[in-house]
């Protein structure tokens, strides 16, 4: 993603979403999934940073919505769309779990303290860039 490459990433989309659909179509799916991983890579002891476009806001963002707009859109049927996507982890959910000088801390027990700026100007971006350009 570090690339800026917006049809790779629509493409992406497409492909994923259509094997995702052939799976729902027999029934071993539904069609909504937890797709694609937009949060900001701010934490490197955070196991699922790869998954993830980076930290900058602005491309996490225009990730979103391209991937989104590649993983709904039905090329073959415009009026209906293919799979509905969900951009996740939700605002600055980025601990799995880790331990620091003996302190173990998970996503279950620890207490981010984001303030109102960061979260407006950094990490609420990619997210309404996924729902509103997506």
């Amino acid at each position: 993603s570090m690339s800026f490459n917006r049809t790779l990433w629509r493409t992406t989309g497409e492909h994923i979403s259509k094997e995702a659909r052939a799976f729902a179509n027999v029934g071993d799916e539904y069609s909504t999934f937890w797709t694609p991983v937009v949060n900001l890579a701010r934490e490197p002891r955070w196991g699922r940073n790869l998954e993830t476009p980076g930290e900058d806001p602005y491309l996490s963002g225009e990730y979103a919505a391209s991937f989104v707009h590649g993983f709904q859109n039905n090329p073959e049927d415009p009026a209906h769309i293919m799979n509905s996507a969900c951009c996740k982890h939700y605002v600055a959910n980025e601990m799995d779990g880790s331990t620091v000088a003996g302190y173990h801390s998970d996503r279950d027990h620890f207490d981010a303290k984001v303030s109102m700026q960061d979260l407006v100007d950094s990490y609420m971006l990619p997210f309404q860039a996924c729902v509103e350009k997506g």
